[in-house]
């Protein structure tokens, strides 16, 4: 009988991590950018689910779901949520794209309270990842603060800090040359 060698290949059914990346702060006095990041166990990339713009850059809210290293070297500490069964993958991208978007923090805290309810993270999840939140620096008036900072900010390059959170926080797959 012929020995069998484990294939490096990963199965569809091969269980999940689902991780948080905590991004360097873009300045001392701003919080952590939090990510939820999903991937097969010791797996090169993930994907990232998390919130960009806000009040911030004067702009709304957005969802983005794309594909970044797991090691990112802009991802200070990653914070283990739960393992999943791989055919809940449809079930995570669902719930990040109907939870509302808000500071990031508070958003990946309600992502991880939704699969909760459907039981794809342990019960407690949330309120355990819910005691690791900074305080969050537009709550209870984020439209406000649009307007706010859409004043401060006429002279501010908004180009440039996409460039440094694509840079900083968005380590993307690159095709091969």
């Amino acid at each position: 009988m012929p020995s069998r060698t484990p294939s490096l290949r990963r199965t569809p059914r091969a269980p999940l991590q689902l991780t948080i990346g905590v991004c360097k702060p873009f300045t001392e006095d701003k919080p952590s950018h939090w990510i939820l990041m999903l991937a097969e166990r010791d797996a090169e990339y993930a994907t990232w689910y998390h919130v960009i713009g806000g009040p911030s850059l004067a702009s709304p809210w957005t969802i983005d779901i794309s594909e970044g290293r797991l090691n990112s070297w802009s991802v200070n500490n990653r914070y283990y949520v739960a393992e999943i069964l791989a055919k809940h993958r449809k079930k995570v991208k669902a719930s990040a794209k109907k939870v509302p978007g808000r500071f990031c923090q508070g958003w990946v805290v309600d992502v991880i309270g939704d699969l909760e309810k459907d039981f794809i993270v342990p019960v407690g999840t949330q309120k355990d990842i819910a005691k690791l939140m900074e305080a969050d620096p537009y709550y209870g008036d984020a439209p406000h603060k649009i307007e706010e900072h859409k004043h401060e900010h006429e002279s501010f390059d908004a180009k440039k800090m996409i460039d440094w959170i694509e840079k900083h926080c968005f380590a993307k797959l690159l095709s091969p040359s």
